[in-house]
């Protein structure tokens, strides 16, 4: 049961870790905008993509 609260506490530190530096945030934000408009164009195309078909 201790490993488990000594990972969680490295996971913990693993995010802080990248919120914190200006330079992972800024990597992290595109990867995060990026993904983001990958899932909204993939629901848009499976909810709308029949209007877009000729």
């Amino acid at each position: 049961m201790a490993d488990s609260a000594i990972s969680i506490e490295n996971l913990k530190d693993f995010v802080y870790s990248q919120f914190q530096d200006e330079e992972k945030w800024a990597t992290n934000a595109k990867l995060l905008r990026a993904v983001g408009l990958f899932a909204g164009s993939i629901f848009l195309m499976r909810n709308f993509g029949d209007l877009m078909a000729i």
